[in-house]
């Protein structure tokens, strides 16, 4: 028994290690209202007042850490901030709807949970911790992640997101008359119509991989995510168009693009070379 607990302490000591020599760090956040988490992040080689924010949503596998890896990466060469918050099964099973319903439909009544203002939240903890002099931020999600950041953008008090890129969503909320969370009919807080021109101004791309049609048991099979397409490949581009259909209807302001990544299926490593591409855009290198 004292080997085995032994064993373990050295074997949470490499790990430890390992998450450090890459330059990875990982923090436990607290200073909110709701179960503590944990955050991973990457500071770039030198901070200063040019550093840029961006934060990558994890999708249902949860791996946090393993989505920044991906970044760290990408971005290696560039002055940026990366953040990955985790959002734990147990804790929070319903991140990808802001854990306001489950994904099929049942609206949760606990708003103590609920994480409309979670990134804004981190954004600012981060400044403040490191000194930044950082106005807004981009933002990336895949999967449950993707899911995670249009509905933030919508949901959220006062985003301070200047980009975003939700890649291969298994579901969207629509803007249309469909119950929370399929549409905007009856959500469990107040949407207002400046929440929706906000959105829609904000420069938000949809990418979705051009294989990613496969439809198994990860694929929300309700009702309610059915009538928007059999599968993701579908559902991204009926998202796209119909809101384009409101935002033409409606004389509306819309900075959002739609793109198809060639090749790419459910993958979050091909989804993140097409999304740096637009996220790291115009960022200062080293």
């Amino acid at each position: 028994m004292f080997f085995s607990f032994k064993h373990l302490i050295i074997s949470f000591l490499l790990v430890s290690s390992i998450i450090h020599s890459n330059g990875m760090e990982k923090m436990v956040f607290s200073e909110w209202n709701k179960p503590e988490i944990n955050i991973f992040y990457k500071l770039p080689n030198k901070i200063t007042e040019n550093t840029k924010i961006i934060f990558v949503i994890h999708g249902n596998s949860r791996n946090a850490d393993g989505y920044l890896n991906v970044w760290m990466k990408l971005a290696n060469k560039h002055n940026v901030l990366l953040i990955a918050p985790e959002f734990n099964r147990s804790t929070f099973p319903s991140y990808n709807t802001l854990m306001m319903s489950t994904s099929s439909g049942r609206i949760r009544e606990n708003k103590d949970l609920y994480l409309n203002n979670s990134i804004d939240l981190f954004f600012e903890h981060f400044n403040e911790k490191f000194g930044l002099e950082a106005r807004n931020y981009m933002i990336y999600g895949h999967s449950g992640g993707s899911q995670f950041v249009h509905r933030y953008l919508l949901l959220s008090d006062n985003p301070k997101a200047s980009k975003a890129v939700a890649a291969n969503a298994g579901w969207y909320t629509f803007l249309h008359g469909a119950p929370y969370p399929y549409g905007i009919k009856n959500p469990p807080i107040e949407l207002t119509s400046a929440h929706i021109r906000r959105f829609l101004n904000t420069e938000i791309h949809i990418l979705i991989g051009s294989e990613d049609v496969k439809v198994d048991s990860s694929v929300n099979q309700s009702d309610g995510a059915n009538a928007q397409g059999r599968n993701r490949f579908q559902r991204a581009k009926n998202f796209f168009n119909v809101t384009t259909d409101i935002v033409e209807e409606n004389n509306l302001n819309f900075k959002w693009k739609y793109q198809i990544v060639n090749g790419a299926a459910h993958s979050n490593s091909k989804m993140s070379k097409a999304a740096a591409k637009i996220l790291l855009k115009d960022l200062e290198e080293w």
